[in-house]
């Protein structure tokens, strides 16, 4: 259904279709974070419900995984105006051009190269965080109830500023934004003019959201 609504601008003529179920439309803004946040909620239920650890630092581990994705995978031709402020990256390489020298990087070699690097980020960023969930529970699982919470929630604001601190700028980027990473849109099929043919945009994040449900 989500593939259907998504591409029906290219399925029915020109101006049939109402602006509501256009790609760009704030509806698919709204169901891909809708996907991306009902990993957190269950993520909260798994915790808070059925564990019964009344945790507060899930934004912290979020903050983990997302930097951990972003900073492997923005490609190393753009990294020099990403973190033109600290000039230039510390790392210089990304996972999708790491894959592309083995398949290439243009046509089913480039569409490969970047599932592989999306995909290898995600584990990876999965893994930091839980790398950093088992070492921060080392403590603070022998606190119960209020304190859990407090505890956890300092953690994630402590994250906050050790990623925002300006020494490690060249990694992070300091307090500014990371971007040209890899996003959903980078999963539309395009032809040769770079007309998008095909709009999987919206279907990844459920796709992956599914998964990991």
């Amino acid at each position: 259904l989500v593939i259907l609504l998504e591409n029906m601008t290219l399925l029915l003529p020109a101006g049939s279709v109402p602006k509501l179920l256009q790609p760009t439309s704030m509806l698919f803004t709204v169901l891909k974070k809708g996907a991306v946040y009902s990993l957190v909620a269950v993520s909260m239920n798994l915790l808070n419900g059925f564990t019964g650890l009344f945790s507060l630092g899930q934004a912290g581990f979020m903050l983990l995984g997302a930097y951990t994705y972003a900073i492997l995978t923005v490609p190393n031709s753009v990294r020099d105006s990403v973190y033109y402020l600290y000039g230039g990256s510390a790392i210089h390489f990304s996972l999708q051009e790491m894959f592309g020298a083995v398949f290439g990087n243009s046509g089913a070699g480039g569409a490969v190269s970047l599932v592989l690097g999306v995909l290898l980020g995600l584990i990876l960023a999965g893994c930091v965080a839980a790398f950093f969930a088992w070492l921060i529970g080392l403590p603070v699982l022998r606190l119960k109830s209020d304190y859990l919470a407090i505890a956890t929630l300092g953690f994630a604001e402590i994250i906050r500023s050790i990623f925002q601190w300006d020494k490690l700028g060249a990694v992070t980027n300091g307090s500014n934004m990371l971007r040209l990473f890899p996003t959903f849109n980078d999963f539309n099929i395009r032809n040769a003019e770079g007309e998008v043919t095909l709009y999987f945009s919206t279907t990844i994040p459920f796709l992956i959201a599914g998964v990991c449900i």
